[in-house]
């Protein structure tokens, strides 16, 4: 089995590619193995390069070294490949899909990962795209997304530009009409957000469940 490594260096705070190839460059030496590292220089490398290690038929594990956004591209990637294992070698500003099981530090812990066992999980599919943690519309996909955008702002990074997307997004509108269609079941109305979970946690630790509980008391 190949080890491919894919680092992102825009997740987190801060860069972390010279951390997370020293730590790489060690472990994989001692242990005699075949790997290789890849950096991501823009958005859907990751997606790619997993995708194309897929296509080769070889047997692979794939490292998403970042955050959540990493890890999706990554799953999105192997969606489909029998031949690809994938994990999260955590460093993102929320790692949430790690938050599902009982040692979530263990995901930052490379020796550990080297040599974890595989289970199957399940993927959400939306159109032509995938999603691993959850898959959402709305308010609380444009302030994800926006993040990126704030974080290049001096001074501004991780959770404090998580703060300012979620005050921009919500004085611009909160509400937005969708019409959505899920197994045959259409969702037509005027709605803060929709989303469908794989995981438990989003937004670095937000639960979209006692969301949705809280924002339906009011």
């Amino acid at each position: 089995m190949k080890h491919l490594f894919i680092i992102n260096p825009a997740a987190g705070s801060w860069d972390h590619t010279k951390q997370y190839t020293a730590a790489i460059v060690e472990s994989c030496n001692a242990r005699g193995l075949d790997y290789r590292v890849e950096v991501s220089k823009a958005p859907g490398e990751c997606r790619r390069i997993t995708r194309e290690a897929g296509e080769s038929g070889e047997e692979y594990r794939v490292y998403a070294c970042g955050g959540d956004g990493t890890l999706n591209e990554v799953a999105s990637g192997a969606a489909g490949f029998s031949n690809l294992a994938i994990t999260a070698y955590s460093g993102g500003s929320g790692n949430d899909f790690v938050r599902l099981f009982s040692e979530p530090a263990a995901f930052s812990d490379l020796e550990r990962l080297l040599d974890a066992k595989e289970v199957t999980f399940d993927m959400i599919r939306c159109n032509d795209d995938y999603a691993l943690n959850i898959c959402s519309v709305g308010l609380d996909a444009r302030i994800g997304t926006d993040v990126a955008k704030y974080k290049k702002i001096p001074f501004v990074k991780g959770f404090g530009a998580y703060a300012l997307s979620a005050m921009v997004n919500t004085v611009k509108r909160v509400k937005e009409h969708y019409i959505v269609t899920v197994n045959g079941e259409v969702i037509d109305g005027s709605e803060t957000l929709i989303l469908a979970a794989n995981g438990r946690y989003y937004g670095g630790g937000f639960h979209p469940v006692l969301l949705g509980l809280a924002a339906g008391a009011q």
